[in-house]
């Protein structure tokens, strides 16, 4: 994952509530990264925790 691909996705996330709410109700962190992948980001749960 790279760390402008994380910048990004945060952005995103930061302007849209609806993701914000989607990604509050992810429990394990795979859920997170189904999400952003969703989104066209490639990120790793590793990374997210």
């Amino acid at each position: 994952m790279a760390l402008e691909q994380l910048k990004a996705y945060l952005a995103k996330v930061k302007g849209d509530s609806n993701l914000q709410e989607k990604l509050k109700a992810a429990k394990p962190p795979d859920d997170v990264v189904g999400i952003a992948k969703e989104q066209g980001y490639e990120l790793t749960a590793d990374k997210i925790n």
